[in-house]
């Protein structure tokens, strides 16, 4: 279970098991847990894949939990097919018939109880199929660029942003939306500003006042667009919506400048010293 991260994941993950349970959000408590309570399982909450990867296997988990509880539920009832239930607003029942079924909570209790009161528990996992594959999902992007260039200083001023990105389903929206317009935040500041300094081993910018990130008043007015697609391979059809976004931010920008100037710089950051050295060359 990793941080709550990128695309909010404790939300997302309560949100898949909620669609998946048929419960409410506020019926699902989510832990996160560490390495000091679980076993470390993962690589790690990094590569825009803890939607993907925590997403399928909450699903995983869930689809468990429902097999147990149909199966209950199937034999209190005395049904044929225990798979021909289907779990909506915090009750369980036959497809078609909703007085064969009872509430979650009470199906939960009927099989706690058959356990001797043992807690229902469920685990889930997910390992990506195939093989020689460096991802099992890829996303696709693209940004668009407005700058205004100052040819006697080299300053470099980001009028407006245009970002469309393939999250595939987006589960989250209001965390997309963060993950959109803070990516490219995220890539302004290594585009025209962010800068590890260093001299004979030793960092030379270790403040804030040297190391420039760009703050909320540097931000450009943009329009996000979300292009909503379906990736077989992610929970409900999601993936990622994280490092993908950052990734055009820079190439965007230094076209724009390019287009401006006649200069293309190839190498980050695009400071105003370069863009006046490459103008005299010109």
């Amino acid at each position: 279970m990793a941080s709550d991260i990128g695309q909010g994941s404790d939300t997302t993950l309560k949100q898949i098991l909620a669609e998946e349970l048929g419960l409410k959000m506020e019926d699902i408590r989510i832990t996160a847990a560490d390495t000091a309570m679980t076993p470390q399982a993962d690589l790690g909450s990094w590569g825009s894949r803890v939607t993907l990867m925590a997403g399928n296997a909450t699903l995983e988990a869930a689809k468990k939990i429902k097999e147990v509880l149909f199966g209950a539920i199937s034999a209190r009832y005395n049904l044929n097919v225990i798979y021909d239930m289907e779990c909506k607003d915090g009750r369980i029942y036959a497809k078609g018939r909703p007085d064969r079924g009872m509430s979650f909570g009470e199906a939960v209790a009927l099989v706690q109880k058959a356990n001797r009161g043992k807690p229902l528990v469920a685990r889930g996992h997910y390992t990506p199929r195939g093989k020689g594959l460096v991802t099992p999902a890829f996303s696709f992007g693209a940004q668009v660029a407005e700058v205004e260039v100052d040819r006697e200083t080299g300053l470099v001023e980001v009028k407006k942003m245009w970002t469309a990105h393939d999250c595939g389903t987006v589960i989250n929206p209001t965390g997309v939306e963060g993950q959109l317009e803070g990516s490219i935040h995220m890539g302004l500041g290594y585009t025209l500003s962010e800068e590890l300094v260093t001299k004979e081993g030793k960092t030379l910018n270790t403040t804030f006042l040297d190391y420039k990130i760009p703050s909320a008043l540097d931000m450009p007015p943009g329009e996000s667009i979300c292009i909503e697609t379906y990736e077989p391979e992610g929970p409900m059809g999601a993936k990622e919506a994280g490092e993908g976004l950052v990734s055009p931010t820079a190439p965007a920008i230094a076209e724009a400048v390019c287009h401006a100037t006649g200069y293309r710089c190839k190498d980050l950051p695009i400071t105003p010293e370069k863009i006046l050295k490459g103008l005299r060359k010109k």
